[in-house]
């Protein structure tokens, strides 16, 4: 097998490898979940302890999952950020510059990542807004077409004020606070109510209102004109039952929302993961050795691999749709062919390689770099620190992943060192 084939079938295993690690998740939450609804309905306490086991065993991986992703970031993503800039210093004649380039370029990534997310998160409380506001503004016009007289044109002025003060929708909640709240009404108010309210000829003279001793009574009354207290009492319910399910509405709309934001964190390390994924399929791509590209395939399937797990373990906690999920890995799995076929291009055309292609690679990377260590500080290991369940077996699990990448890299270093010392004492055999 030459050199190229040996690159197209690494491609072809990564796409496949990729997958597998990133739909996995998918297929153990549907075996869990028909694990905990296996028993009947006479084992209440089996089910229980499933559950609570279920949900330690998601709590453990989501830790494990935040230490991969710091030890992602600290430890390969941004040395290789690193290694990156001191290439292109070195061969572009830049040594003298000792600005932190890299350090700027992962702040630049950082703050990009933060301020999109607080634009999303301002158009998401817009249309929120933009909602409610229709919603209120189609009850206040149902409520004002079922009245059943016109009002009159000398008190339209007052009905707009009273109600731009008060809601009656949201004061009543049985027929005895309604009743207790006409017997207190300011006679003001009655006068208004005996407008709107259908009236015989003889209690439309102002002489029976002031004369009367019992006014309060009867204008109370009157505005029970031509309406049953079990009717008022069932436009009460209603309006309760209405109150009711606005509240339900705010509190589904609340909860949406933060699905939406931890959705929204999800995508955006899915597509910071896939250009760093691009960015390594390239440097295994432009490999000039059959045994480089073999190292290198496995040293970042075991990264990968980890790392895939942990973010859809994340999408399926964001309440994603399976096809949305399958449609993000099958992305991230394309990542990688997709790069390692620019690093032939660019292997066989070496005229390709120029300055501007190294800075926008270097970009790239640094941005990819700043968009993990955000989703890192501000998603996984925020919530974690807030989580009161399981918290030593979390934070074991927080420092087993960091030390697990650790000792990756670790012995990814000592590898490099080792090829390095062969290929200086072949160049002196060679001299």
């Amino acid at each position: 097998m030459d050199l190229t084939s040996t690159k197209i079938c690494v491609g072809i295993l990564f796409g496949f490898w990729r997958f597998f690690w990133g739909i996995l998740p998918v297929k153990l939450d549907r075996y869990l979940r028909k694990w905990e609804e296996a028993s009947s309905d006479s084992k209440t306490f089996i089910n229980e302890k499933r559950h609570q086991q279920v949900t330690c065993y998601v709590a453990l991986t989501q830790s494990f999952g935040g230490g991969v992703l710091f030890a992602t970031c600290f430890l390969h993503m941004m040395k290789e950020l690193f290694i990156s800039v001191e290439e292109i210093k070195a061969k572009w004649e830049l040594s003298n510059n000792e600005y932190p380039i890299s350090q700027v370029i992962i702040a630049f990534g950082f703050f990009s990542i933060y301020f999109l997310e607080e634009f999303t998160h301002w158009m998401v409380n817009k249309g929120k807004k933009r909602q409610c506001t229709k919603m209120y503004v189609g009850k206040v016009a149902n409520v004002i077409t079922k009245q059943k007289a016109p009002v009159p044109t000398s008190a339209k002025s007052t009905q707009s004020l009273r109600s731009s003060k008060v809601s009656p929708m949201k004061t009543i909640a049985t027929i005895e606070e309604w009743e207790l709240n006409q017997k207190n009404k300011p006679e003001s108010e009655f006068e208004f109510d005996e407008e709107l309210s259908p009236t015989t000829e003889k209690e439309e003279k102002p002489g029976n209102f002031l004369t009367s001793p019992c006014t309060s009574e009867k204008s109370m009354n009157r505005t029970y004109s031509g309406r049953s207290r079990h009717s008022i009492k069932e436009e009460i319910n209603r309006a309760n039952i209405a109150l009711i399910q606005e509240e339900q509405l705010s509190l589904t709309d609340e909860e949406t929302m933060k699905d939406q934001e931890q959705l929204m964190r999800c995508v955006l390390t899915i597509a910071a993961l896939s250009l760093h994924t691009l960015l390594e399929g390239l440097s295994i791509g432009i490999q000039k050795f059959k045994y480089e590209i073999w190292y290198l395939f496995i040293a970042v399937s075991i990264h990968s691999a980890s790392i895939l797990f942990c973010m859809g373990v994340e999408l399926i906690l964001a309440q994603t749709r399976i096809r949305f999920i399958v449609l993000q890995m099958a992305a991230l799995a394309l990542a990688s062919p997709v790069g390692i076929l620019l690093g032939l291009l660019v292997s066989g055309e070496s005229s390709m390689k120029t300055f501007g292609m190294s800075v926008a690679g270097v970009i790239v990377e640094g941005f990819s770099a700043g968009t993990i260590l955000y989703i890192t500080f501000f998603e996984v290991l925020n919530r974690e620190r807030e989580r009161r369940v399981y918290r030593l077996r979390r934070g074991l699990c927080i420092v087993g992943g960091f030390v697990i990448m650790a000792l990756l890299q670790y012995s990814e270093t000592r590898s490099d060192k080792h090829k390095i010392l062969q290929y200086n004492n072949y160049n002196k055999t060679v001299s």
